[in-house]
């Protein structure tokens, strides 16, 4: 008998399912309209400059290493990760420097779902640099 488990709406599917059916289209159409409002990467500020200037961040010795380290890291940072989200690129801080930290590609995602869902915890707490 294969697993099973319990879809979000209670209806019965296989373990390896995310979700039902039905679930899956509602989640795939809320998936498209937080990405259409949320913009480009360019339109929020990931233009080529920041590119530069992430390739020179990280470029530094003690840049090297992812600093959020949750669970899954691969432990060598491939981004930077803004400490405290900014408004957008106009916010001072999407710039400063103060603000930024290594991060691999799996940390830097999982915070910013978590920061999505609005569970994110303290930044404090994600900021072990």
């Amino acid at each position: 008998m294969p697993l099973m488990k319990l879809c979000r709406c209670g209806k019965v599917i296989d373990f390896g399912q995310r979700y039902c059916d039905a679930c899956a289209q509602k989640a795939e159409q809320s998936r498209k309209e937080y990405d259409r409002r949320r913009g480009t990467a360019n339109q929020r500020g990931y233009t080529y400059r920041w590119q530069k200037y992430s390739r020179h961040f990280l470029s530094r010795p003690d840049n090297v290493f992812c600093k959020l380290q949750l669970p899954g890291c691969t432990n060598l940072a491939d981004c930077v990760d803004h400490i405290v989200p900014p408004d957008g690129p106009d916010d001072p801080r999407f710039w400063d420097p103060a603000n930024h930290q290594a991060a691999c590609i799996h940390c830097n995602s999982k915070k910013g779902r978590r920061a999505q869902k609005g569970t994110a915890m303290p930044f404090e707490a994600m900021c072990r640099g």
